[in-house]
């Protein structure tokens, strides 16, 4: 086995670019892989050579997983950065490795009935590393899709603060809202006019639902009053409608934002109670 396996080696180590070039030209037309349509040579090629030159090592490696690890978790990283949906890098590998079989029957490289018998061991053997290859593809696009996800939700995490800070969230909101009650005041009583200020309620109203997520509505309602009471004491003469849509308004809002940070907080625990791969789990 080990004469043939040096020869099927040899081949595809040899003919690294004219195996290469024949499999981008089917990932250019295969309808299983339409990320590859637009590819341009110069970017896809050099992925199936650099496979084809590493072959030898994980072939002849003492520990393959070990090797295969080491270079299919490359490939999958360089199929993720060029934003190839990992059922199509998948599908890539597996036409990488009937393409060393077409080409080494191309080249009538197995000739006897004894290397005939000996070219399907070895044939075993390349699809057990492929095998490997198609585990460790698919655990490295699992890390970098969590990676990516854990980036993306970092900025909504900073927003909605820790539980740790309970108490800075509760000072915050204390602050926020003697703020709008003095804005309320000042231009209710001061300045005698209904002009919008309220834009800026929606500050401690969204903060509110992030935090509080349905019990943030009470902020909502409280500021609504506060909007009306104040409207009520003095600007009698002026009609309510318009604050009290306002009012209504708020608890819309807030309403919206309660609803959707719990359907974040369900998202992200589902997401923290989601297997991860080995590799993670030790990270």
């Amino acid at each position: 086995m080990q004469a043939v396996a040096t020869k099927l080696i040899d081949v595809t180590e040899n003919n690294a670019d004219k195996i290469a070039l024949q499999w981008y030209a089917d990932v250019r037309k295969n309808p299983k892989t339409p990320s590859y349509h637009n590819l341009s040579a110069d970017r896809a090629i050099p992925q199936a050579v650099d496979f084809y030159t590493k072959f030898r090592g994980v072939f002849s490696a003492k520990s393959p997983f070990d090797e295969a690890k080491r270079v299919y978790a490359q490939y999958a990283d360089d199929c993720y950065d060029k934003g190839i949906p990992l059922q199509e890098a998948i599908y890539a590998l597996t036409l990488m490795r009937r393409h060393i079989w077409l080409y080494a029957e191309f080249q009538t490289l197995f000739i006897s009935a004894v290397e005939q018998q000996q070219a399907i061991e070895s044939l075993s053997r390349t699809i057990l590393l492929f095998d490997y290859a198609t585990y460790v593809i698919t655990e490295r696009y699992q890390e970098l899709m969590k990676g990516e996800v854990d980036k993306q939700l970092g900025a909504l995490r900073a927003l909605g603060m820790e539980e740790s800070f309970t108490g800075s969230k509760v000072g915050i909101m204390a602050c926020l809202l003697v703020a709008c009650g003095f804005l309320t005041y000042y231009y209710h009583a001061v300045m005698a006019s209904g002009v919008i200020f309220t834009h800026l309620f929606y500050i401690p109203i969204v903060l509110a639902g992030v935090w509080w997520k349905k019990k943030g509505i009470y902020v909502s309602v409280l500021l609504g009053l506060i909007l009306l009471v104040s409207h009520l004491i003095f600007m009698k003469e002026v009609p309510l409608t318009d604050d009290l849509i306002r009012a209504i308004m708020f608890i819309v809002v807030s309403s919206v934002v309660a609803l959707l940070a719990e359907g974040f907080t369900k998202i992200e625990i589902l997401y923290k109670t989601a297997p991860r791969s080995g590799a993670a789990q030790e990270a």
